[in-house]
């Protein structure tokens, strides 16, 4: 009775995971976020199923490879979906590499050790990204999602690591594989609810519109600048108006994206506002989906025009970038190349300043 429940919620989890893979991760940006995590997903349900151990080897090792993957999977979905970042950093194929080696190299404790001590890695690293910059999410809908996410995952993908490094190797009792199935399937079926439902929103909500189809005013500039219309596309009341020009005297007469520690509840301070209500105001009106993009709008617009001034050809780009509020190059340069596909010094190069400094 016991497995044909455990093969029941199986055969469940992995037709939610087969409807999300066919219809519910939609295109472009939410595709390449949902779909790795699904796929993972699905072979980790199909690597550990009982019957499994009767199969070729040519069919376990891809299996088992996508269930090695599940928490970089994880941890790129948290990417793309919570911090709107779509570009793969240089370490995930060399975390991914490790994480294959690891678990497909040696049946060794040790070896197996390794592999759930990465995976936790990665997956820490995922948690503490949906964590710390929960405060800076403007989107209402996505901050309720990332702390179902914390509690979920922290509360079971971990669970599992821990699990599996408990019994190195050993099949797990048939009670605690059921309890593991079922929860899969629960949290599947919750996602299918959430992102399937009638309003059709929720993908969009999760995701965000892809670059190339962002109006032009959500690509390049602050967008406090034209708001206008965004205002007219979303009509509010008239008091909206008066706080969005608030808004703007502190960006762009005080310059207060300067300080490389503003926060989105220094902002409301200064302007008088609950931090829930700057928060629909950035986003509805102005179309940032986080603070940070909104404040780096105008430190990137800063460094642009200062990039191009022939008085500046001789100030050093990490300079301009400091005097601009950000807190170190890194940062910098990554926003830059998301916005403009080049590196400053290429940007200041076009613009034929001489001699310049890069």
């Amino acid at each position: 009775m016991a497995e044909s429940i455990a093969l029941l919620l199986r055969g469940t989890a992995l037709g939610f995971a087969v409807l999300l893979l066919a219809v519910g991760s939609g295109s472009g940006r939410a595709r390449r976020a949902l779909a790795p995590l699904l796929v993972c997903l699905v072979a980790y349900l199909l690597r550990s199923a009982p019957e499994a151990v009767a199969a070729p080897s040519w069919v376990l090792v891809p299996l088992a490879m996508g269930a090695l993957l599940f928490p970089l999977a994880f941890w790129w979905l948290v990417r793309v979906a919570f911090d709107d970042r779509t570009a793969l950093p240089w370490p995930a194929p060399v975390v991914a590499a490790l994480l294959l080696i690891a678990g497909l190299g040696s049946a060794r404790p040790e070896w197996q050790a390794a592999q759930k001590a990465i995976a936790a890695a990665v997956m820490l690293t995922a948690l503490w990204r949906l964590a710390v910059a929960w405060p800076q999410d403007l989107v209402s809908d996505r901050r309720r999602v990332r702390l179902w996410l914390v509690a979920y995952t922290g509360g079971h993908g971990l669970a599992v690591l821990a699990a599996e490094l408990v019994l190195q190797g050993q099949r797990a009792p048939s009670w605690l594989e059921t309890v593991n199935v079922a929860v899969i399937m629960a949290a599947l079926g919750a996602t299918a609810i959430y992102l399937l439902r009638s309003d059709g929103n929720a993908i969009q909500t999760l995701f965000g519109a892809d670059p190339e189809q962002s109006p032009p005013s959500q690509k390049a500039g602050p967008s406090v600048a034209t708001s206008a219309r965004a205002a007219e596309r979303q009509p509010d009341d008239a008091g909206d108006e008066a706080r969005l020009q608030d808004l703007e005297h502190l960006m762009t007469v005080k310059l207060i994206y300067r300080d490389p520690e503003l926060t989105l509840s220094a902002v409301a301070d200064q302007l008088g506002l609950p931090e829930y209500r700057l928060r629909d105001l950035i986003h509805n009106r102005l179309g940032h989906r986080n603070f940070p993009a909104f404040v780096n709008a105008y430190r990137l617009a800063e460094v642009e025009q200062n990039l191009i001034d022939p008085a500046l050809v001789r100030r050093p780009i990490l300079t301009l970038a400091l005097e601009a509020g950000f807190g170190s190059i890194g940062p910098f340069n990554r926003a830059f190349r998301e916005r403009h596909g080049l590196t400053p010094s290429e940007y200041r190069k076009r613009s034929d300043p001489g001699d310049a400094l890069v």
